[in-house]
Order: C-alpha cells, then sequence, then structure tokens
C-alpha cells in the first residue's frame, strides 16, 4: 500500500528551537513545504528566498524544498526561488492564468519541478491543458493564508476527480492537499487519491510543547488513521 506522505510547513517552526526543529523534520520528512505569503495575494506573511537558502547551505542530505508562492506575481520570483534550493515551485493558478505555459516552462529551464496550486472555488478544467506538464498538483481544501477555517467536504471530490484524471491520461505527477490539516482527513484524503498532506500547527507543532512528543502523536495518529484504508479510485 502506497503511503501519505508528509510535508510540515517549515515556516511554522519555533524560532527559539528551529534548529532542532528544522533537523527532526528534515530526518523524518519527505518533503519540506515552504509557505511564501506576500501580504498581498493572501492576507498574512510568510518566510523569504533567504530561508531556503540557508537550509540549502547548512542542512545536509536536505529534503527536496517546495516553494508555495501564494503571491500576486509569482514570475518575478521563479529564478530567485530556483537559487535558493527549491526543488518544487509552486505558483498559484489564478496568479498565472495569462502566462501559465511561460511560467511553467520557465520553472523547468530553471532546473526546478512545476507545481501548481487551486484554490477551492478553481475548477480543475483550469489546469486541463497544461497539466502533462506538472510534476505537482497542490490542492488547498481551504481558502489560502488564512488560519482557522473548516475543510471543505467538496475538496474531497476534486481530489477524486483529479486522481481520475491522472490514471486516465497516464500521467504521474503529486497530488498534494493543504490547509487546516488534522487526523481526521488523512484517511479521506489518502482514499480520493491524495500522496502528500501539508502539517502546520494542528496537526503537528500543537500536539505537545515538546517537539519531539509532538512528532510521534502525529506519527501515531496517521498510522492509526491510515490503518486499512484504501485508495478508492
Amino acid at each position: 500500500m502506497r503511503k501519505l506522505m508528509i510535508a510540515p510547513s517549515v515556516g511554522c517552526c519555533d524560532l527559539f528551537h528551529i534548529e532542532e526543529q528544522v533537523k527532526l523534520i528534515n530526518e523524518k520528512s519527505d518533503y519540506l513545504h515552504m509557505d511564501i505569503k506576500d501580504g498581498v495575494y493572501v492576507p498574512s506573511y510568510g518566510i523569504g528566498p533567504d530561508y531556503l537558502d540557508y537550509l540549502n547551505k547548512h542542512i545536509d542530505n536536505l529534503k527536496p524544498m517546495d516553494a508555495h508562492l501564494m503571491v500576486k506575481h509569482p514570475q518575478q520570483y521563479l529564478e530567485l526561488f530556483a537559487r535558493s534550493g527549491a526543488e518544487y515551485i509552486t505558483p498559484h493558478t489564478d496568479c498565472i492564468e495569462g502566462d501559465a505555459f511561460v511560467t511553467i516552462n520557465k520553472i523547468k529551464e530553471l532546473g526546478c519541478k512545476a507545481g501548481v496550486a487551486l484554490s477551492p472555488s478553481v475548477p480543475l478544467s483550469t489546469i486541463e491543458y497544461y497539466l502533462p506538464l506538472l510534476d505537482k498538483v497542490t490542492i488547498m481544501i481551504v481558502d489560502p493564508g488564512i488560519s482557522g477555517q473548516p475543510v471543505n467536504p467538496q475538496m474531497f471530490v476534486k481530489i477524486n476527480r483529479l486522481a481520475k484524471m491522472r490514471k486516465e491520461l497516464g500521467l504521474n505527477f503529486l497530488i498534494e492537499a493543504d490547509g487546516s490539516m488534522n487526523k481526521d482527513l488523512y484517511r479521506p484524503l489518502y482514499e480520493a487519491g491524495a500522496d502528500m498532506v501539508v502539517l502546520g500547527p494542528p496537526a503537528l507543532w500543537n500536539k505537545d510543547a515538546d517537539f519531539e512528543k509532538a512528532w510521534s502523536i502525529m506519527e501515531n495518529e496517521l498510522e492509526q488513521e491510515l490503518d486499512g484504508a484504501e485508495r478508492k479510485i
């Protein structure tokens, strides 16, 4: 059975314990999710390319970093994040709709893997024509950049449709689910067809003040929730 991969949002690390937390995350996770927020496209701020660059230079055997660009004009920053060590660059579809092919091809020319993120209201038909060019599709299960939202259950249907499209077209991009992650979502997301989930404070950091204990709790929850789960595609 395929596992459900995890990508902790590294910008959520406690600034007073960042080194130990980043090292543990890098050792045990599958990908490093890097939330880049400009305060314009979304009403909050995140980490920047200097953060990725520092990790790239100081952490041995660094797991793949995914630069999730929640920014209004991602085209301006592609080279910057490629130089900073991002393996994946993932802009939002509504920010590249006028030059999607140019943007995706540019990401690949820079030596990175191309992802796109779809907000809950964005239909899958938006990416239909460039889906074969993508290495990852991130389905936002809440509106981006605003914490504390309930998950829209229609997003399980959306992920399942995307997984069926992938199978029918013979493609192999990753399907990632992002937003308000918690233990109750692991199984339905996995069964819908998601390959990976992004972990924020509710799914990881808030589990215990001791980060190693918090990680163990998260791992146990993930294992318990996926026990006996089956893909429905």
